[in-house]
Parts: structure tokens; C-alpha cells; sequence
């Protein structure tokens, strides 16, 4: 699949940075840290599946996303965590490494975190085709979050 934006660097940067500390939070299961890194609309969007599966009030599941202390927040976070795992398997979530980050504009952007990268690993093959996580990146109060709903620009051509 080809991201979509245009590489600023050839380096990774802060962007990558942060999509590589929300897998690895996943991965680790601290979930209150990467529903921290999750764009306002990708928090409500989550919220809400999760009401709605469980037939819970989208008050207390609003509550429940912005009160670290409420008691239906690890439910939450427990959902969102096995949510995430049945696209990305755990396996896949070591040895990631981070690439330069694809930019559509100054607030969009696509972090691409390739699998399989070993210790001393700096660079990749130029070229070369790698299995890795894509994550649709906002720039939102200051800094990079995952925005998830942001999948909206990878448009598929159609066939004909």
C-alpha cells in the first residue's frame, strides 16, 4: 500500500516518535497512556462503539473516557486494548521500527512503524517493500495524535 503526503525528512521524527510510543503502549498494555495519544473525535468514535456494544449509558462511558478513576474506565480501556490486537497481534508489536513520517499537510500526517527491525537497525533497504503499522497521525492541542478516523485519506483508486 502506498502512504499517501510527502516525506519532509529523511529521518524519523516526532511524529513517528509518538505513533511508536502508542504501539508500545498497547503492546505493554498501558492503556491509560495510549488513550491519552488517541485525537479528541478517535476518543469519542471509541466511546461510543463501546456504549453501544454494551449497552451502557454514553454518559458514563464519556465519563468513563475523561475520569481516570471512574469505575467503568478499565472495562473501557480493556475493550479498546482487545479491539486493537485483533488487528495487530501482539508478535507484531516488538521490533518495530519508526520511518520518516508522510505528510498531507501541517495537521495530517501518516507514521509507518516497519516490523522486524533488530537491535542495531538504522536504516532499511532503499526501496525495499516492509509489513509495518500505518497510523493516521493529527496534530491536535500541541501535539501528535493517533486519529484513527483519519484513514479517510488513504483513498483506494477504483478498478477499471
Amino acid at each position: 500500500m502506498r502512504i499517501p503526503g510527502e516525506k519532509r525528512s529523511p529521518f524519523p521524527d516526532e511524529c513517528g516518535s509518538r505513533a511508536g510510543v502508542f504501539a508500545e503502549a498497547v503492546r505493554d498494555g498501558e492503556m491509560d497512556l495510549a488513550w491519552s495519544m488517541l485525537s479528541k473525535e478517535t476518543r469519542g468514535m471509541r466511546m461510543g462503539v463501546w456504549a453501544t456494544r454494551n449497552q451502557i449509558n454514553m454518559q458514563d462511558a464519556y465519563r468513563a473516557g475523561y475520569n481516570s478513576d471512574h469505575p467503568l474506565r478499565p472495562a473501557m480501556l480493556e475493550d479498546f486494548r482487545k479491539t486493537v490486537l485483533s488487528l495487530w497481534p501482539l508478535e507484531d508489536l516488538t521490533d518495530l521500527g519508526i520511518s520518516p513520517t508522510s505528510y498531507l499537510d501541517d495537521i495530517h500526517a501518516f507514521a509507518f512503524l516497519p516490523f522486524g527491525m533488530q537491535d542495531d537497525t538504522t536504516e532499511v533497504e532503499h526501496g525495499r517493500s516492509m509489513n509495518g503499522l500505518i497510523l493516521p497521525m493529527l496534530w491536535e492541542d500541541d501535539d501528535w495524535q493517533v486519529d484513527l478516523p483519519g484513514w479517510r485519506f488513504l483513498e483506494v483508486p477504483e478498478k477499471g
